[in-house]
């Protein structure tokens, strides 16, 4: 059974219910969780993330009508909480793509959605999927910084992008309530991309307080993770976000000194547990990037995976 949901169709593979663009078939989504499932269990070497809560890996699928090239995202079970969690507000998935469909609207960037799948049991969500168009040539933010660690014109660019894309999600009205380092894609222009669409919500009501909490997880991040990145590049990254956004002028000082309590008191909550929460994903370039590399399924016996290095990043 299959219907259409904008430009989305709705079909059924065994117990995956897929949301998909009409020119990425059902069966390639299942093949590609397979794919990504195998390498979830190959461990980090194989992903781009590996972590309990979630994980990432790159594949590609070779069809008749050409080739797919996608980042596959699996949301972990994340118990009972977590079910109620997506009963109430849909899953994981499914709340990345609506959040897709906000921001297209806004000069943010973002990777294409091609497709989502849930598995439900009894009516509950156990797990869901998130396939988007793989962003050749990018990185994610720690892996850019750490490349131009001594590129300072090219770094105090990607300082000024980066406050610049998030000032224009906030004068959209939008929030991401999960900056992490890793969230943040830094394409091979320079651009800013955000991943992890789940964790965009609306700015208001609580705007300051939720514009608080955005720049000084970014400050905690930066400080955690940079303690090399000079003073000039944070003042960078602050007055291009204000400049995107000069109704905020009058209260610069104010919020750069809330911004950095926040993430003050941020840094000392990490440094009073163990392990750090940048543990699950890459922090410097790799020699070489995990890649699967599959032909289209078609009736019969699958055929075997290619798990090979290949450059670009989800």
């Amino acid at each position: 059974m299959s219907g259409t949901d904008l430009r989305f169709e709705t079909s059924r593979v065994q117990d995956l219910h897929v949301l998909h663009q009409p020119g990425v078939p059902a069966a390639v989504v299942a093949q590609a969780i397979r794919l990504h499932r195998a390498n979830f269990e190959r461990g980090r070497e194989a992903c781009e993330h590996w972590g309990p809560g979630s994980s990432v890996s790159h594949v590609l699928i070779r069809t008749p009508v050409g080739a797919l090239d996608m980042a596959v995202k699996w949301n972990h079970w994340r118990g009972w909480r977590g079910a109620l969690s997506d009963a109430l507000h849909g899953s994981r998935a499914r709340r990345a793509l609506e959040s897709s469909r906000r921001l297209a609207g806004t000069p943010v960037a973002q990777a294409e959605v091609l497709a989502l799948a849930e598995r439900r049991r009894a009516g509950v969500v156990r797990e869901s999927f998130l396939l988007t168009r793989f962003v050749a040539g990018a990185d994610p933010l720690p892996v850019a910084l750490a490349r131009l660690r001594e590129s300072r014109r090219e770094r105090r660019a990607l300082a000024r992008a980066l406050g610049e894309a998030i000032g224009r999600l906030h004068a959209a009205g939008l929030d991401h309530r999960d900056l992490k380092h890793s969230n943040l894609l830094v394409d091979a222009r320079g651009g800013i991309a955000l991943l992890d669409l789940d964790a965009l919500g609306r700015l208001t009501p609580f705007a300051w307080r939720r514009r608080v909490r955005a720049l000084g997880q970014l400050e905690a991040f930066a400080r955690d993770l940079y303690a090399w990145l000079p003073s000039s590049d944070h003042a960078r990254f602050l007055s291009a976000y204000l400049r995107v956004q000069p109704g905020l002028a009058a209260s610069r000082r104010r919020l750069v000194r809330d911004a950095l309590r926040s993430a003050g008191r941020r840094v000392e909550r990490w440094r009073r547990r163990e392990p750090r929460p940048s543990r699950h994903f890459p922090l410097a370039p790799r020699d070489t990037r995990p890649c699967t590399i599959a032909d289209g399924e078609a009736a019969g016996p699958a055929p075997a995976a290619a798990w090979q290095p290949r450059g670009g990043m989800s």
